[in-house]
């Protein structure tokens, strides 16, 4: 039997991004003999509660960083690299990297940084001493990518994804969609505007906007609100950003809008059943040239939201533009105004926004785990 490491260090986020390495390692355990790899073992009934995600065969073995992930792939037949701005060698027979996005481009102060060095690290790897924090702490900063040659393959997350890795890392990236943890079946709906994203202190990632949406959601006709319309915001919350948990809610007070945290994945399909439109922000305000990373990578919770017919409404920049067709099944927003009037208008025209639910939930079928299962196995057995 193949054996597989899957290295991932943020197995405990829960995030989007464990949604698509627990989905792999779910799927190759079928088959393979799996073992996770991290600096915290993910709790399998966790992962089975709260991501719909079965990790019940696969083994786990704990290293702390990308140098220990390295040392310990060549114990594998298949080493897959599914950890985000990871830069690990490949030391297995066959070396696969998930790339849920490359990072940024370059400022002035990085590329001295690099310049410096370089010259550095390239000397005590020819010196043949083993210095091995001190050498790969040079190779981040030489940003060297001597390292993309030891993958044989390449797998993207989106077009987007795709695109910057070409751009950053000059390589060439197979398209692999992450799927939904859930599809959910849709229940009358309700006057409710639902966004789905982890909580957390938005400095210099690829924050969910949710002030934003907060003040986008009390621009909306006065007459909505007084009719019951409400927006839900629901996500994760880790401990380290309960301080920005607070200043959402306290945000939200007094006003027709509702903020869960850390609900169960069952209360979570409760919100995608009965909500009617679905709000997506990620990337608002960002510049996509300096900072591509703080955009939606893919978007796995726009796809679970399309699932239960809910119209998603999202930022015309990133993932989630290449999974909502504008117009079809959802529709695309360039700025506050904009995301205002189009909800305005889905609301004010049922036939029309029943016309994009339907086909909203047809286009979810082509990010599906069937069709995630054949496409994974089709890229893999080419090797």
């Amino acid at each position: 039997m193949i054996k597989v490491g899957i290295y991932n260090h943020h197995w405990s986020t829960l995030g989007g991004g464990e949604v698509s390495a627990g989905s792999l390692a779910e799927e190759l355990s079928r088959t393979h003999s799996v073992t996770l790899l991290g600096p915290h073992k993910p709790d399998v009934d966790t992962f089975k509660r709260h991501l719909n995600i079965d990790l019940s065969l696969c083994e786990f073995e704990q290293v702390s960083g990308d140098l220990e992930a390295s040392e310990t792939s060549e114990n594998f037949d298949w080493f897959i690299n599914h950890s985000f701005s990871s830069r690990a060698i490949n030391r297995a027979p066959f070396g696969v990297f998930v790339v849920m996005f490359p990072g940024d481009p370059l400022r002035m102060r990085a590329k001295i940084k690099s310049m410096i060095c370089r010259p550095l690290w390239h000397f005590f790897r020819s010196t043949g001493f083993k210095f091995d924090r001190l050498e790969n702490s040079l190779r981040l900063h030489a940003h060297d990518l001597s390292w993309v040659d030891s993958y044989s393959k390449f797998f993207a997350i989106s077009s987007y994804t795709k695109c910057w890795v070409s751009e950053l890392w000059g390589c060439d990236c197979e398209i692999l969609y992450p799927p939904p943890s859930r599809s959910v079946v849709g229940k009358e709906k309700e006057k409710i505007i639902l966004s789905v994203g982890r909580f957390f202190q938005p400095e210099g990632r690829h924050s969910k906007k949710h002030l934003d949406l907060i003040k986008a959601f009390t621009s909306l006709d006065s007459a909505l609100i007084s009719d019951g319309w409400k927006l839900v915001l629901a996500g994760g919350c880790a401990e380290e950003d309960q301080d920005y948990l607070d200043e959402i809610r306290e945000a939200a007070e007094g006003s027709a809008i509702e903020v869960v945290a850390n609900i169960s994945g069952s209360e979570l399909e409760d919100l995608y059943s009965c909500a009617s439109i679905y709000w997506h922000a990620t990337g608002l305000g960002e510049s996509p040239l300096t900072h591509p990373s703080r955009f939606e990578h893919f978007g796995i919770s726009v796809v679970e939201a399309m699932t239960a017919g809910v119209i998603p409404v999202v930022f015309e920049k990133g993932g989630p533009a290449e999974i909502v067709q504008p117009g079809i099944n959802g529709l695309h927003w360039e700025n506050l105004n904009d995301l205002v009037d189009k909800t305005n208008h889905l609301i004010l025209d049922s036939s029309w926004a029943d016309s994009i639910r339907k086909n909203s939930i047809e286009r979810s079928v082509d990010f599906d785990k069937r069709r995630y299962r054949n496409q994974l196995h089709e890229l893999l057995d080419t090797f």
